[in-house]
């Protein structure tokens, strides 16, 4: 259990348990670790989002466009909007001969 009087370098990580030390034993104290350390992920630049309100069809349009502002993806689609826009027309029923 750790306490508040427990020193830090008591403390043992998950890459210095003794499976993961070299055949040699723990590193000598001032020396860098076996495993180097990796640096921060690069960051990738985030898509910018932008809700867009189509009044005409009472929808809510989310835009996905690249770092040049070109739209990449919207949803819904829009073939998805088109469709919204002219639905299809219903099919006509069918002339049921009910004489007998």
């Amino acid at each position: 259990m750790l306490s508040a009087t427990m020193p830090v370098a008591a403390l043992r990580t998950a890459t210095d348990s003794p499976r993961n030390l070299p055949a040699s034993g723990p590193p000598a104290a001032g020396t860098s670790p076996a495993i180097p350390l990796a640096g921060p992920p690069p960051t990738a630049p985030a898509p910018s989002t932008q809700l867009r309100i189509d009044t005409s069809l009472s929808l809510v349009v989310l835009e996905f466009r690249g770092p040049d502002g070109e739209l990449r993806q919207s949803i819904p689609t829009p073939r998805e909007i088109d469709a919204y826009r002219n639905p299809p027309l219903p099919a006509s029923d069918p002339k049921v001969d009910v004489s007998g």
